[in-house]
């Protein structure tokens, strides 16, 4: 199988490359510069069968979008993709969640550079990409599959620049709360809500969850609408 490489720094892209080299992939990295991530995502669809792209690509001109917004490019077009960074702490919850819902699958960089055994760096791609042609067949993991669910609203607040929601998911955790961007939430229910907030009113949502998986990076919220009237009596509000 041949893996395209999308990374703007160049000794990453080209450790990577042999990284991969080593665990018995062929590489084809991916240097001319792009404006638009349709013609970056037909790009690599030409020249390779899957692909690993690192989150942050504007730094040093490779294109002006970030891995996660080529990522649903690639995901609508069923070619296996796995998104890799080294920001994570600081990109999750804005630039990465936003999209998290067309990305199956997100590794630490370090997780394939700088492991000594080989073997583990073969095995996170190959199941890393048999993932994503699961999902693509309609085989979705329990960890990645939507749920509808009440979500508490409890504050709108700002994280790197943009707003973001503040909520717990009481089916996924109760007690640990988890932030994405409010630009995904229609922008109707988005000043409902903001003025709830405003007038100090409790505050629910209803949207599409993947409430099984384990770690908070890994939620995604679509799919938002207006939650029913709560009371003390139903466990939630």
């Amino acid at each position: 199988m041949k893996i395209a490489i999308i990374d703007d720094e160049q000794q990453a892209r080209e450790t990577l490359a042999e990284t991969l080299g080593l665990v018995g992939f062929e590489t084809f990295i991916v240097e001319e510069s792009f404006s638009e991530v349709n013609d970056l995502a037909d790009y690599i669809q030409s020249n390779a069968q899957a692909a690993i792209c690192d989150h942050r690509l504007s730094d040093r001109g490779l294109a002006p979008f970030t891995g996660s917004e080529l990522m649903p490019s690639l995901y609508q077009k069923k070619f296996p993709s796995i998104l890799i960074t080294q920001y994570t702490d600081t990109d999750i919850n804005v630039s990465i969640r936003k999209y998290r819902e067309s990305i199956p699958v997100v590794l630490e960089r370090e997780d394939l550079v700088n492991l000594f055994d080989l073997d583990i760096i073969a095995s996170k791609i190959k199941r890393g990409l048999e993932t994503c042609s699961k999902e693509f067949q309609g085989i979705m993991s329990p960890s990645r599959r939507p749920h509808r669910t009440l979500i508490h609203v409890m504050d709108i607040t700002t994280d790197s620049g943009e707003e973001v929601a503040e909520v717990f998911v009481p089916s996924w955790n109760r007690h640990r709360a988890v932030r994405f961007p409010v630009s995904q939430i229609p922008e109707e229910l988005l000043s409902k809500l903001k003025l709830q907030l405003e007038q100090k009113k409790d505050s629910w949502l209803i949207a599409r969850v993947n409430t099984e998986t384990e770690k908070s990076d890994d939620l995604y919220f679509t799919l938002f609408e207006p939650a029913p009237e709560l009371d003390d009596n139903d466990g939630l509000a």
